[in-house]
């Protein structure tokens, strides 16, 4: 996209942020006082509220606001190594300049990329970077590991493929520039992270043939460790029954969703690697050639679980080791928010993860 079509923040909507902050705070409240009656609705009555806030900015707020208020996937994670007092340390890719935020020793033997989530619109969250680094520290209790996260650009500043091509940048720098051999490396990200890394190992499987001229071809001696799908984000459309019954109890709206995919891809049509949901059985066999195991988590409650349960479904028909689970009730990346939101409890996906990942290190 040029620098013309990017949306930009006029003082209209900048103040325009004011009433947008009161639409919030009244939808917040009037869920708080209907809760008894609801029918469709959160776990707790804390993320309804919560939700039902979220839900009423992000399907109110402009393309220019949104751009206007977003952070940036760096000073996430700077302002949380400064809170939790650990030097920051970043490599910058040589080929497209991506950098790559590491959490944990560099020399570590076991690497996890992890790809954020965020609609490719939003950086990564101080929850976000929180959760991640709480996983490689518990992690590293038994096993010498360190996560590495991509700060691969935002859109609309850039568009598909721009991200697929600098995640397999990414997976490039740690096994040739790093020196760590694919059984040693998981992928892993949640929902548009999760779309991500489904593009990465589809590109292993298929390489794209404009990711490949810039990247150039990464042949793997083996397959990668793992890959961990959080609420992957595997279809565009928003016609999927779940998106409407479940549209009490999760956050990201229909509204939301077809901003975020029309930036992200602009005027290039969908296919199998930004729209996993299109790979058929034959574009997926041989998988199991590209990664080892994977891990798909859903929750019951979000407004994708169909889409992610199709796409489990294609998943396991292709690879032998493929565990899905799906949370009851559980909303879209439902226990990463609950970092963000302040709850202190190890929630019940967090020790999936955990666990998984570690049984593979």
């Amino acid at each position: 996209m040029s620098s013309n079509s990017i949306p930009r923040a006029t003082l209209a909507d900048k103040l325009g942020v004011l009433p947008l902050a009161f639409r919030v705070l009244f939808s917040a409240i009037t869920r708080l006082l209907t809760y008894p009656l609801r029918s469709t609705r959160a776990s707790t009555l804390f993320k309804d509220v919560v939700f039902a806030a979220l839900r009423t900015q992000l399907s109110v707020i402009s393309p220019a606001q949104e751009q206007w208020l977003n952070s940036t996937t760096e000073a996430a994670y700077l302002d949380v190594c400064k809170k939790r007092k650990i030097q920051p340390d970043t490599d910058v890719t040589g080929k497209s300049g991506l950098k790559l935020h590491w959490l944990g020793p560099k020399k570590a033997k076991k690497v996890v990329i992890y790809y954020h989530g965020g609609g490719y619109v939003l950086a990564a969250s101080p929850g976000h970077i929180a959760w991640l680094f709480d996983l490689q520290e518990m992690l590293s209790k038994e096993h010498s590991v360190a996560i590495v996260v991509p700060a691969y650009t935002l859109a609309p500043h850039g568009q598909y493929p721009m991200q697929l091509r600098e995640g397999v940048e990414a997976l490039d720098h740690v096994m040739n520039k790093m020196q760590r051999k694919p059984g040693d490396i998981i992928l892993g990200g949640d929902s548009a992270g999760g779309n991500l890394t489904l593009g990465v190992l589809f590109h292993l499987l298929h390489p794209k043939p404009d990711v490949a001229e810039l990247i150039g071809e990464i042949q793997l001696s083996e397959p990668l460790a793992g890959a961990v799908l959080i609420s992957p984000w595997c279809k565009f459309g928003t016609d999927d029954d779940s998106a409407t019954r479940n549209a009490g109890s999760d956050m990201v709206t229909k509204r939301a969703a077809h901003r975020w995919s029309s930036l992200f891809l602009g005027k290039t049509a969908a296919d199998k690697y930004s729209e996993p949901i299109q790979a058929d059985e034959s574009f997926l066999s041989g998988l199991e050639k590209v990664v080892k195991d994977i891990l798909v988590w859903g929750g019951g409650g979000e407004g994708l679980i169909d889409s992610i349960d199709l796409m489990s479904k294609k998943l396991r028909e292709a690879h032998p080791r493929v565990e899905y689970v799906v949370q009851p009730k559980a909303a879209h990346e439902d226990f990463i928010l609950e970092k963000l939101l302040g709850y202190k409890h190890k929630a019940q996906g967090t020790i999936l993860v955990e666990n998984w990942i570690s049984a593979r290190l």
